[in-house]
């Protein structure tokens, strides 16, 4: 399928720098993003050994008593990351990656890519 036929609506291609599409086309988009999010599959099991584990909390305890802690606005974005990820536990709420247990640690302040295993925090 090229590209004109995936962004086209129902027959009509886009036009111009700011085209606006049929409001249904949004919501059809929308629906079917949330969809592919919804299908991702999320772990059921810590993966990480202990000494991952081990290696993970004191470098999140080194994280912790250098830079404290992150404002709730960040924490929040971190969290909703952490949620959306295939790697969240969504039972015991960890990461299957290091382990750690995310509605604290999305609070550590410091380097996001230290902190996540996947390195998916932007901040």
């Amino acid at each position: 399928m090229s590209i004109l036929e995936e962004l086209s609506h129902n027959g009509v291609s886009p036009t111009g720098p700011c085209s606006a599409w049929p409001k249904e086309r949004h919501e059809a988009l929308a629906k079917s993003m949330q969809t592919a999010n919804a299908r991702q599959p999320h772990a059921t099991r810590v993966t990480a050994g202990v000494g991952k584990m081990a290696m993970g909390l004191m470098k999140s305890a080194g994280q912790a008593i250098t830079h404290g802690k992150v404002s709730t606005e960040i924490r929040e974005e971190r969290y909703n990351t952490c949620k959306a990820c295939p790697f969240f536990i969504e039972d015991s709420k960890r990461c299957s990656e290091c382990g750690c247990f995310m509605e604290a640690k999305t609070w550590i302040g410091g380097d996001p890519d230290t902190l996540c295993p996947k390195q998916k925090w932007s901040r």
